[in-house]
Parts: C-alpha cells; sequence; structure tokens
C-alpha cells in the first residue's frame, strides 16, 4: 500500500520585495518566470520517477514568493505536470498563496480549474501606513477585491496571513485587521510575530535607528489579543500561529508538525523523507544549470537526523499544536519515558499553570505556557 505524501513547490517570484522578507524571492521578469517554471516541471519528473510508485499525493502547497505573480497560464502547466507523473488522491488539499494585488479573475478561474481549493492570501495588515511601511504595494480593499473574486467561484477554504510586531503598528490596528477578517468570515487565520532577519533592509533600519521594534510586553499582548479575539468568535487555535473556524484547520501545516514525509519543488525547497532533511540549492542559476546541465535534482544539503535531533524535533513541534506531546507515540518511536525523563522539570511546569497533561497523556502547553514557549521547549529538549 502506498504512504501518503505532500509537495511544496516554491515560487521564488514577486511583483515587489517587502522589507521584512528574506525569503529567497525576487522580482523577476516573464522571460525569467517562464524559463523557471519549464525547469521546476523538469524537476517534477525527475521526483516521480523516484517517489511515485511508492506515495500518494495527500496535500499540495504552492508557496514562495508570489505564486499568483506568475504569468497566466503557468500554474495550470505546472499542475498538468504533478497530475500525470503523480498520484494524487481525489480529495488532496490544494493551497496556494496570493497577494492581493497580483491577481486576476482569470487567474483564480486557472487555479481552481487546475485543482486548487484553499487559497491563502498574505494580508499582513489592513492600516495603510503599516502596508507601506512594510513595503506591502496591495491595499484593503485589493484583499476585499480578491476574497469576493474567489468566493464568487463557489471556494470557501480561505486563509488570510496577519503579522505582529512590526514598528510603528499598536494593538489598535491588530484589532482593527482582526475585526475585519472576521466580519469578511475568513475561516483561517495565521499570526506570524514580526522576526528581523539577516540582511534584510528592514534590518538595516532597525541598526541604524530609523525604525524601533515595539517591546517585547506589547507583542505578548498583541498575541494575547489575537487569541482572545479569534476563540470569543469561534475559532481554535490549533497551533501557535494558526487559527480556524471547525473544518478549515490546514491538513498540509499538519504534515511538517507531525513529522510525516513532505517533498519540495524548486529552489530553494525543503524536503523531509523517512528521517532524512534535504534542500534545494537558494541560487536560481545554480538550480536551472544543474538541471540542465546534469539531468540531476539540484540538492544543496542533506541530513539524516539523529536519534537526539528526532526528539528535540518531536518535542519542538508537538508542543506548538493544540492536540499536544503524544508520550505514548513518544516511547514507542524512542523507547523511553517522555514523562520519567523530564519528571522535574514537568512537574514544575504544571505547577506553574506554563504545561498540562491531559487524560490521553498528552503534554499541552496552556495559555500561559504559548506565551514563553519557546523556553519550555528549549528546557525539554536539554539534558
Amino acid at each position: 500500500m502506498k504512504k501518503s505524501l505532500s509537495l511544496y513547490i516554491h515560487i521564488p517570484f514577486c511583483n515587489s520585495k517587502c522589507n521584512y522578507c528574506n525569503f529567497v524571492s525576487k522580482v523577476g521578469t516573464e522571460q525569467e518566470k517562464r524559463k523557471y517554471v519549464e525547469f521546476l516541471k523538469r524537476e517534477i519528473v525527475m521526483r516521480a520517477k523516484e517517489y511515485n510508485k511508492l506515495y500518494t499525493v495527500a496535500t499540495i502547497y504552492i508557496g514562495g514568493g508570489t505564486p499568483s505573480s506568475l504569468p497566466l497560464g503557468s500554474i495550470k502547466d505546472i499542475f498538468q505536470t504533478i497530475y500525470k507523473y503523480f498520484t494524487v488522491k481525489n480529495d488532496a488539499e490544494i493551497t496556494i498563496e496570493l497577494n492581493p494585488n497580483s491577481v486576476s479573475d482569470e487567474k483564480i478561474n486557472e487555479y481552481i480549474m487546475s485543482g486548487v481549493n484553499r487559497f491563502s492570501i498574505g494580508l499582513q495588515c489592513i492600516n495603510k501606513y503599516v502596508l507601506l511601511a512594510m513595503g506591502r504595494t496591495h491595499t484593503v480593499e485589493d484583499f476585499d477585491n480578491t476574497i469576493e473574486m474567489i468566493r464568487s467561484h463557489g471556494i470557501s477554504n480561505i486563509s488570510a496571513d496577519i503579522m505582529l510586531g512590526y514598528p510603528g503598528q499598536k494593538l489598535k490596528v491588530i484589532q482593527e485587521t482582526l475585526n475585519h477578517l472576521i466580519e469578511l468570515k475568513i475561516p483561517h487565520i495565521s499570526s506570524y510575530m514580526l522576526s528581523v532577519e539577516e540582511g534584510t533592509e528592514l534590518q538595516l533600519m532597525v541598526d541604524k535607528g530609523v525604525k524601533y521594534l515595539p517591546n517585547e510586553n506589547t507583542v505578548v499582548k498583541m498575541y494575547q489579543t489575537i487569541a482572545t479575539m479569534l476563540k470569543n468568535h469561534g475559532y481554535a487555535r490549533y497551533e501557535i500561529s494558526n487559527f480556524a473556524k471547525p473544518g478549515f484547520v490546514c491538513k498540509h501545516n499538519k504534515v511538517y508538525w507531525n513529522r510525516e514525509d513532505y517533498l519540495g519543488f524548486g529552489v530553494a525547497a525543503h524536503s523531509y523523507i523517512s528521517g532524512v532533511r534535504f534542500a534545494n540549492t537558494e541560487d536560481i542559476n545554480k538550480y536551472i544549470d544543474c538541471i540542465e546541465g546534469t539531468g540531476k535534482v539540484p540538492v544543496a544539503s542533506a541530513q539524516i537526523l539523529t536519534t537526539n535531533e528526532k526528539k528535540e524535533e518531536f518535542v519542538m513541534l508537538s508542543l506548538r499544536t493544540a492536540e499536544g506531546l503524544d508520550t505514548a507515540a513518544y516511547q514507542q518511536e524512542f523507547g523511553e519515558s517522555f514523562l520519567a525523563k523530564n519528571k522535574e522539570k514537568l512537574a514544575f511546569y504544571i505547577k506553574n499553570d506554563f504545561l498540562i497533561i491531559d487524560q490521553a497523556g498528552r503534554v499541552k502547553a496552556t495559555d500561559k505556557g504559548f506565551l514563553v514557549l519557546n523556553k519550555l521547549i528549549l528546557e525539554l529538549c536539554s539534558d
């Protein structure tokens, strides 16, 4: 019987570069985009020879960059190649990321005809001044129009990304953004804390004192506000940054947190197969040259995880989720008791209301624990 596999496709192009972004992306010409898609399709064919006999595809996620910045017809070409060379389940969850000002009704129709049944839209904020400061080129009106276009095609599975902790962003702006999404009945919301990354324009501005980050207490209050508001409106926090109405949890996201197999295509794409992590080159020219010159997949790094690394990932990824850490599964995989190994630490964290252990023996973060989750994970992963 074939195992389940998830596919991730990376599109490294955007119409403009946000000043906080360190993802592998660039503003490309139409010719560059079309050339990239051709080599992406070649990689899909090469990978299929190795994996299609073993796996059936359960989820597909096209991210970036901005996949909707590709020319009309490109997404259709990518999916035709996937369907030809991989076995995809009839009920597969298929997600594409969009920016609100890079779509048209014609493109959305193309995506749906290609099998897309879930749309993830990069909103970040509804305040026009914050959007401009971020380097975002869309407006809240663009976002609203995109939602209307998607829904006019009968699609209800929609997610919106919002960011918290950007310089100049006030708690009131977070509340206004959430209220807007709640009013629009967006069923899935991802909320990410800003991380100032090396080499970004934002890092330079922060280092020079041109922009000032909000303090930690302000960011914590923003996160608490998001969690409370969404809970009060029927959203469940199923992972530290992700909230969904019943029936709208992202299946693809859960693959990562459950350490299930996934295969990445395109420049900088990461994969995880049977305990081995590997990643493609982050250089678009090297990616194309490798496929063209050697006929091989442009893998830049590979790592067979040690037992300790697997344990750390198990703890880190499990505790990020509302389901928590399954102690029975931990014992079965590693041959040791998580509860016994961490007895004193767990007792302290439970006593101080950071963690609980439910009746099924799962270790879960409380609302208080989610606020200091990174620290809890570090402590529980250290000997």
